[in-house]
């Protein structure tokens, strides 16, 4: 390979083959010392190789993780969010299994977490839903979620819900099933909701959306009015994150200054 870099691939299986295998023999007890090993095969392989693993591991891959007011179940990910409600999810085995690689060290825990968060599509039943997940997950764990859906239910949720979304740092792509009408007179209305807003901008949670950027893909529900959102949304929120620069003020830059002076210079300055 050329500048000496090193490529990898692996399949699914064999990222699971991989661990199966290290987990067995690392449970081998040496017959010298009779003391169980302490030491993690996983982490004698290339932490490049080893994120792999991570994301072929926890990615439901072909599926979202549906989140609401039932235990982890997923759908098919050919499937859009709008049509999820009539088809039967599908059964997945229970999230402490699916999530058991996260418990073998600390080190493991570090590097792995953000992998889970970042490869999978979860898809919320409601903006309750959606609050309770992102908070019960912790700050940490929310920074990392990439691939949001939910059904822009359940408005008294709303601006908690949408408020910790904006703390992902890394969201690229968002979905909401969500009707917005607007009547002759101006006001807007949400779903089935008979409250009418002024403004878009009084609808629970979409202050908080407008302060999203860098998503990559937002999506609506073609099936239904959404036009007025979109156009609210998508030329905010798609811009790229900007970057920032600490401006030195005139006060730093001068106690900068005066700190490189030598302090015969302070004292003629002084005198």
């Amino acid at each position: 390979m050329e500048n000496n870099q090193k490529y990898y691939s692996m399949t699914v299986g064999a990222a699971y083959a991989l661990l199966e295998s290290y987990k067995d023999s690392s449970m081998v007890v040496p017959a010298a010392t009779g003391k169980k090993s302490t030491s993690c095969p996983l982490l004698m392989i290339p932490v490049e190789l080893r994120v792999k693993i991570y994301r072929l591991v926890l990615k439901a891959s072909g599926f979202r993780l549906l989140v609401g007011n039932q235990s982890f179940s997923v759908y098919n990910e050919d499937t859009p969010i709008w049509d999820s409600r009539a088809q039967d999810a599908l059964l997945m085995p229970p999230i402490a299994g699916f999530l058991a690689l996260l418990s073998v060290n600390k080190q493991i825990h570090s590097e792995a977490m953000p992998e889970f968060y970042h490869e999978n599509h979860f898809q919320f039943t409601d903006m309750g839903a959606m609050k309770r997940f992102l908070k019960n997950i912790g700050a940490e764990r929310r920074k990392h979620v990439r691939n949001v859906s939910v059904y822009y239910d359940n408005l008294s949720a709303a601006a908690a819900g949408a408020k910790l979304l904006t703390e992902s740092d890394t969201l690229q792509k968002l979905t909401l099933t969500i009707t917005a009408t607007q009547d002759a007179a101006g006001h807007f209305t949400i779903n089935s909701s008979r409250r009418k807003f002024s403004t878009l901008t009084q609808v629970p949670g979409f202050a908080a959306m407008k302060r999203l950027r860098g998503v990559q893909e937002l999506a609506f529900n073609p099936r239904l009015e959404h036009a007025v959102v979109d156009a609210f949304l998508r030329p905010i929120i798609t811009q790229p994150k900007s970057t920032r620069v600490v401006r030195k003020t005139k006060k730093t830059a001068k106690r900068k200054s005066s700190d490189h002076e030598t302090p015969t210079a302070k004292k003629s300055k002084s005198g």
